[in-house]
């Protein structure tokens, strides 16, 4: 499998699983509450922005996506991959039986060397646990496109740069892409299976590229969102959630 090359990648990211990001907020007002809880990794606790509460796509997405007696719990772990999350989030989300939760959870995987079979595997558990039965809404996001990530230029361009510490080979353009549409469509097979709701972050970054704001959406580490990025993918959620209720695009 090309995803299998991409373990000499494991230094990209630039993040390891550590401690938890602190939890927060509470909303106000009339109506029944609602719980949203947020499972991921470094992008869901906002790396990338300069005010991680305020900025990070999670805390944009329940400020204008949801009520405001919502309440939010940020699950999230840097580093995480869908093995991590299986053992140290999904049980503290069992536990808060949370109406929506948003997983995003596939980079990690991916420049790790997960095969798509295998994380095909660990997602649909993982889905299907927050599923609850279909008591919980479930959205997931898919992969971008990773070719063009400044931090992956530099590292194909000067192996032994600083931050460029990889286990092998620094695979191709073309292997990223194939591994991308390879974990995409395994996304695609779980949310139909599971009654989950795909976010697609995929064309979400395609747009940009096109309409050459894709740099824009990159922060200084050349790695994770920016604030800008991270405000495009809480408009994706935004969006996804809206078509999934039936509402109008935001």
């Amino acid at each position: 499998m090309t995803v299998a090359v991409l373990a000499g990648a494991a230094g990209l990211a630039g993040c390891t699983a550590s401690g938890r990001h602190p939890a927060t907020v509470a909303g106000g007002g009339a109506g029944p509450p609602l719980l949203y809880t947020a499972v991921g990794a470094s992008e869901t606790v906002g790396v990338g922005t300069d005010e991680p509460l305020r900025q990070a796509w999670t805390q944009v997405f329940f400020r204008t996506a949801l009520p405001r007696q919502a309440t939010f719990v940020n699950l999230g772990v840097p580093g995480a991959t869908v093995a991590d999350a299986l053992t140290r989030q999904v049980p503290e989300a069992e536990t808060l039986k949370p109406d929506l939760v948003t997983v995003w959870l596939n980079v990690n995987d991916l420049i790790a060397g997960v095969g798509p079979l295998d994380y095909e595997q660990r997602l649909q558990e993982l889905v299907r646990r927050l599923r609850r039965g279909g008591a919980t809404r479930v959205l997931v996001a898919n992969t971008p496109e990773l070719d063009q990530l400044p931090a992956y230029r530099r590292c194909r361009e000067a192996p032994t740069a600083q931050g460029c510490d990889f286990s092998g080979p620094l695979p191709g353009p073309e292997v990223f892409q194939a591994a991308v549409a390879a974990y995409n469509a395994a996304i695609d097979r779980v949310a139909r299976a599971e009654g989950a709701v795909v976010v697609d972050l995929h064309a979400a970054g395609l747009a940009a590229r096109e309409a050459g704001t894709e740099a824009t959406l990159v922060a200084a580490d050349g790695f994770h969102p920016s604030p800008a990025g991270h405000q495009a993918v809480a408009v994706a959620f935004k969006a996804a959630l809206a078509a999934a209720s039936g509402r109008p695009p935001p």
